[in-house]
């Protein structure tokens, strides 16, 4: 018996099982080769397909927006992009990016969040992580998370580039500590002003700590499944709403995580290094 529109729609997608139509797209936008690179290894580089005067506009307005951040992340990073200036709506409705994202996340992916951040020389390595840390494991066979970098200074060892570990995201895990210390396998992204540096959630990456002089410039887009937030929206009930009452009702609500940022003051996790460990620790409980 053959199937039924019921039975089709009840299906699923297997991951990098694409459509006739999406597989042309892919092909039409030079990305085949790129999506099997993530498929294999995990990680891919892209050129953007932007001008150099883009380019150099959006490292010019992440730098600007950077000196609006509050605390010590000051100069350092801008989040919540967005909206802030007409440049990022160019940015994220790329053709190339958009492709990927669904290729990683699927129909109707999420913007999840668009931060830039400036490192200067001496800044030291993040550590070794999968972007899935929201995520107890093993990680789901579909990847959750899609993490670009939009170079706007050219990625280099010696200029504090992505380090990543080719093949991890088969493991669909988190490494363990001493997999962060020794770091077997690591490799440098290494990629020109204007490329799009890529991973899926499951790939154990980090940073080389920044020996160069200057500062490296780069936009972080990360994309999530759609599937990924709450029904209902609580955002109407305040801060004084939750004044004394108990502690449960603001981790019910979201409060006291580090998910789902609305002040771009606050520069993404600086001056929050301690809700962020703590939405790491329960997201793996």
């Amino acid at each position: 018996m053959g199937k039924t529109k019921k039975d089709e729609t009840l299906s699923s997608a297997q991951p990098f099982e694409f459509s006739k139509e999406f597989q042309n797209k892919l092909d039409s936008l030079n990305l085949s080769e790129t999506v099997m690179d993530i498929k294999e290894n995990g990680y891919a580089v892209v050129d953007a397909g932007e001008s150099q005067n883009f380019n150099k506009e959006l490292r010019e307005v992440c730098v600007e927006l950077s000196k609006e951040t509050e605390g010590p992340a000051r100069g350092y990073a801008a989040s919540i992009l967005l909206g802030r200036h007409p440049i990022f709506e160019k940015a994220i409705l790329n053709p190339k990016l958009l492709a990927l994202a669904e290729v990683m996340c699927g129909k109707g992916a999420l913007l999840s969040q668009l931060i830039a951040s400036i490192r200067p020389q001496g800044a030291q390595e993040i550590g070794l992580h999968a972007d899935q840390n929201w995520f107890p494991a093993p990680f789901p066979v579909h990847n959750q998370l899609f993490t670009v970098c939009w170079a706007l200074d050219d990625f280099t060892k010696e200029g504090g580039s992505t380090k990543v570990i080719p093949g991890s995201h088969k493991k669909r895990r988190h490494p363990l500590p001493d997999e962060i210390l020794e770091q077997k396998g690591a490799i440098p992204i290494e990629c020109s002003t204007g490329s799009l540096a890529m991973w899926d959630g499951s790939v154990w990456h980090s940073n080389y700590p920044r020996k160069a002089e200057g500062s490296r410039v780069v936009i972080h887009i990360t994309f999530c499944r759609l599937a990924l937030r709450p029904v209902e929206n609580y955002d109407h009930l305040d801060e004084d709403w939750l004044k004394n009452k108990p502690s449960e009702l603001s981790t019910l609500l979201g409060r006291d995580d580090f998910l789902g940022h609305k002040d771009f003051k606050k520069g993404g996790a600086g001056g929050e290094t301690e809700k962020l460990f703590k939405t790491f620790t329960r997201a793996r409980s």
